[in-house]
């Protein structure tokens, strides 16, 4: 998918977001010319659809040249995910743009009132990654303030939103994941949508598959390409103290190294089985059950947990090198430890701890 030419590219456009905490116009010129935002999007929407198990290697692939390209890609492309909850007119209107791409929030945490044609928003949310760009924003609000279970989703233009720039996170700096506030913004109708209701018929499958074992998937190929060019660069690392170690200590941190590359490579295999076995399960007609949306939710924790298993065992290993901030491995395991933060992937029990 990248040439080497645009995988060192890409590093050297992203390197400097940890000072600017935002991406470079050239490279979101690069995101938007190879239609990255736009893996789960038709044709008739300018979208470039791809199979699941297709677009969840691209995130891994991405996000291992670089977590901060990885997580924006793979972000950006999610929000095509709700295409077909949007009305026919929004969908065509907000996702046909080469440009377009959502930031936003389905956490319920505004109030919306409803009024003649529409209705005037107010709240605020947090980690909206891709503000800095986004061409729409998207956000949840409850309808009555005392009743959860009333909430309506609705789509803004960049002029109705105010972005707090105050992702201060250690890891993924360049991806702007900021808070956004609406204040008395009025949305027409049109432009209101349920996460729980499709308005607009788009027959692909991705568009039936679980939400959350999608989600889930995504998040974790982000995980496993950080976590590979993590081992990349900590072996690189070795060969360079290779002329300066003592044959004991090159013997055990090579053979540390070999096992949690393994163990990786273990772990991999697993989630690429379940993923693609469940998306054959899906595109087959068959019913995914709640039971097996566990047992792949397991695995995907475990996934994360055996990288971050292997990788902090190898930051002990490698010396000051690795705890100075100015170091590429040093910020590769910040956005490593930032990205599996994510909601989706937090452990619920000690088996979502168990590492393979």
């Amino acid at each position: 998918m990248f040439t080497n030419n645009e995988i060192s590219w890409i590093r050297t456009e992203v390197k400097n977001s940890e000072q600017t905490k935002a991406i470079s116009e050239r490279l979101l010129t690069f995101i938007i010319n190879k239609q990255l935002f736009k893996l789960f999007l038709p044709q008739t929407l300018g979208g470039a659809m791809l199979p699941l198990s297709d677009a969840i290697r691209t995130f891994q692939h991405c996000s291992y040249i670089d977590g901060t390209f990885g997580w924006l890609v793979t972000i950006g492309s999610g929000g095509g995910m709700f295409a077909p909850n949007f009305t026919e007119q929004a969908a065509t209107a907000f996702y046909t743009p080469e440009d377009a791409v959502i930031a936003g929030s389905g956490f319920p945490a505004g109030i919306a009132k409803e009024v003649e044609g529409g209705y005037i928003v107010n709240g605020e949310w947090h980690y909206c990654s891709g503000s800095q760009y986004a061409t729409i924003f998207t956000a949840t609000a409850k309808l009555n303030a005392e009743d959860n279970t009333k909430l309506l989703s609705f789509i803004f233009s960049p002029e109705q939103v105010e972005v707090i720039e105050d992702w201060d996170a250690m890891g993924l700096k360049g991806t702007s994941s900021h808070t956004i506030r609406i204040t008395e913004q009025f949305v027409p109708t049109y432009r209101t949508f349920s996460i729980f209701k499709k308005q607009y018929q788009l027959k692909d499958s991705i568009y039936d598959f679980p939400f959350i074992p999608f989600s889930q998937a995504s998040f974790t190929a982000i995980v496993l390409g950080i976590g590979e060019h993590y081992l990349e660069e900590t072996k690189a690392i070795f060969q360079e103290k290779s002329s300066v170690w003592q044959t004991d200590r090159l013997t055990f941190t090579t053979n540390v190294l070999k096992t949690a590359t393994e163990k990786m490579n273990q772990a991999k295999a697993m989630f690429y089985h379940q993923l693609d076995s469940l998306w054959k399960q899906h595109t087959d007609k068959n019913t995914i059950t709640k039971k097996q949306q566990k047992a792949f939710s397991t695995c995907c924790k475990n996934t994360v947990s055996t990288i971050l298993e292997g990788t902090d065992k190898l930051f002990r290993l490698i010396g000051m090198q690795a705890v100075k901030e100015t170091s590429i491995i040093n910020r590769i395991w910040r956005d490593l430890h930032t990205a599996s933060q994510h909601a989706f992937l937090m452990p619920q029990n000690e088996a979502d701890l168990e590492s393979f």
